[in-house]
């Protein structure tokens, strides 16, 4: 790839600190160079791509998608689902977003689409699969309308250990387990959660654990896992153990508020039975964390056609309408979504030598976060996916 340099923009690194005029310099997949605006014009050979006028970020990170959901109706065949997430993938890469967590799709496709990705099989947002949810027997993720192989039933320390092992095997980047659900009660056992943390952190993967009523959050923290999913319960002596110990928060606000705007359609699905509950807590509990400065990732978790699959915009948006700073909630999305996964060393935030994944939008979205919506530039891994105004 030939050598780029984006000039003219104002460049918010992903830190949180001030956007500040900077001229990028990219060649092969990586960012090379950070300069003052226009000090590398006229360099060799290099295409100069000029970005007045917009701000430039780094790429967005979704912490919580299911790749292959859609509509309300379950695909019939994997070969569906798998179409589906191909689709997804490719509309979350165009508006900016260039990594995805996937935290539970059946039929190893999530696996499958990291891969494609990868190879350059399909374009589409980067992938880090977490293979099937690990719940209890009947427990969240296994019931109805989930579909059959969406989550792998455990019971007992020796038996969640080894369904650590199978997603390891399988090719899972991290392991997904659910500490909840519609029966609203804590499901698993300490014991049970401690040895799934423990397997994966001794084979290298991180845990993502839904947790969304006090005890299983109590519970997630005690075991040590690497984010908490929703956390929609929280109280202040938890949520100050999840700052002390590192424990990121990926609230999913905006999935409980668009199922209680829809509620007469939804109140039927069997997971949604405990959504009124939850959604009473969630900001309050959101803004418990804020308070206590427990780190922050950003995710959506939009299913049964709820949302466009790539609605990261919006989410970050109630974010920052819940409580939180536009300049803390686009770094929950940048470079502490990247600290989450553990590729805070590549990506995140934009620096010399980091990997070039980068969304240019109109305006200042430290200012008016909905400038997000103003795409005008995608990169992801030097190569250019968008360029030009929607």
């Amino acid at each position: 790839m030939p050598r780029m340099i984006l000039r003219g923009a104002n460049v918010f690194d992903g830190t949180g600190r001030r956007p500040e005029r900077r001229t990028l310099v990219v060649e092969g997949d990586r960012i090379t160079d950070v300069v003052a605006d226009g000090s590398a014009d006229g360099v060799g050979d290099a295409r100069t791509i000029d970005l007045g006028g917009c701000t430039l970020l780094p790429g967005l990170i979704d912490l919580h998608v299911h790749v292959g959901w859609g509509p309300r109706t379950f695909a019939p065949t994997v070969a569906a689902i798998a179409l589906r997430a191909a689709r997804n993938l490719r509309a979350t890469q165009a508006v900016g977003i260039t990594t995805v967590r996937d935290v539970g799709t059946l039929g190893g496709i999530a696996t499958a689409a990291r891969d494609a990705v990868a190879r350059g099989d399909i374009p589409g947002s980067r992938v880090v699969p977490c293979g099937q949810i690990l719940c209890m027997t009947g427990g969240h993720g296994s019931e109805p309308p989930a579909p059959p192989g969406m989550a792998r039933e455990v019971d007992g320390p020796d038996d969640c250990r080894r369904a650590v092992r199978e997603q390891v095997k399988a090719g899972a980047d991290c392991i997904k387990v659910t500490t909840n659900g519609p029966l609203n009660v804590v499901e698993l056992t300490q014991n049970e959660l401690d040895a799934i943390v423990d397997e994966a952190h001794r084979l290298g993967r991180r845990v993502a654990c839904h947790a969304s009523i006090l005890g299983s959050s109590q519970m997630a923290v005690r075991a040590g896992v690497d984010t908490m999913e929703h956390g929609s319960d929280l109280d202040e002596e938890t949520a100050r153990q999840m700052a002390d110990r590192g424990i990121t928060l990926v609230p999913t606000l905006i999935v409980s508020k668009r199922i209680m705007d829809r509620w007469d359609e939804y109140k039927a699905i069997p997971m949604f039975r405990s959504i009124p509950v939850r959604a009473k807590r969630a900001v309050e509990s959101f803004q418990i964390a804020l308070a206590a400065g427990v780190p922050m990732g950003a995710g959506t978790d939009l299913i049964f056609g709820l949302g466009r699959f790539e609605s990261l915009p919006e989410e970050i948006e109630y974010m920052v309408a819940c409580g939180m700073s536009p300049s803390a909630a686009l770094a929950a999305a940048t470079s502490r979504g990247a600290a989450a996964l553990g590729t805070d060393y590549e990506t995140g935030t934009i620096a010399r030598g980091k990997v070039a994944d980068l969304l240019a939008v109109k305006g200042d979205p430290t200012s008016d976060i909905a400038a997000l919506h103003q795409v005008a530039f995608v990169m992801q891994g030097g190569e250019i996916v968008r360029d030009g105004a929607p």
